[in-house]
């Protein structure tokens, strides 16, 4: 925790973005139409963007303008399967900028998490779009401790909870298993 206390009063603007950022990430999952849950997405992104930026953080900041690309093509993918190719691309990409901006244990997390929303925007049906990317937030929650990230590490645990209490509301209250994994995330 002093780590991050010494973050924030290192880098005012940085928290800023990265406050902005936790406010989408908390909120994402409240939306029930995928093409809102990942346009909301896109907004913590790009602010993580800039967070980890000012933070010099350069994988997570990789990371985060990847997943803003991948999600804006992955809305598209719903609407036009053919720009799949493009996401394929994009998804190897992910590799390749983990090592390129290598900096250690964060890099590890912050690539692991980008790899579970990854494939969790590529999903139609609902369970796995919202299992896999609340599976990317305890990578991102590691990270940001390790970085000394207050409003990642915030984010984090507001975007747990949240998806958390949608997966229940949304998934299995009161929905038979097959039900469950056939549920599509409507588009509108």
């Amino acid at each position: 925790m002093e780590l991050m206390f010494a973050t924030v009063a290192a880098n005012p603007l940085a928290c800023v973005a990265g406050l902005f950022g936790m406010f989408c990430l908390a909120i994402f999952p409240l939306f029930h139409a995928r093409s809102a849950m990942l346009s909301v997405y896109i907004g913590n992104n790009l602010a993580f963007v800039m967070h980890y930026g000012l933070l010099h953080d350069w994988t997570a900041a990789a990371m985060n303008c990847l997943m803003a690309v991948q999600t804006l093509v992955a809305i598209r993918i719903a609407e036009e399967p053919r720009y799949r190719w493009i996401y394929y691309v994009l998804m190897a990409s992910l590799a390749v900028m983990v090592a390129m901006t290598w900096q250690g244990l964060p890099s590890v997390f912050a690539g692991m998490a980008t790899a579970f929303s990854t494939f969790g925007r590529m999903q139609s049906r609902e369970l796995p779009l919202r299992l896999l990317l609340l599976m990317a937030m305890p990578c991102w929650l590691v990270h940001d401790i390790i970085v000394g990230s207050m409003p990642g590490f915030i984010a984090d645990l507001l975007s747990i909870g949240t998806g958390l209490y949608m997966l229940y509301q949304r998934c299995w209250r009161g929905s038979s298993p097959t039900a469950l994994l056939h549920r599509r995330v409507t588009s509108a």
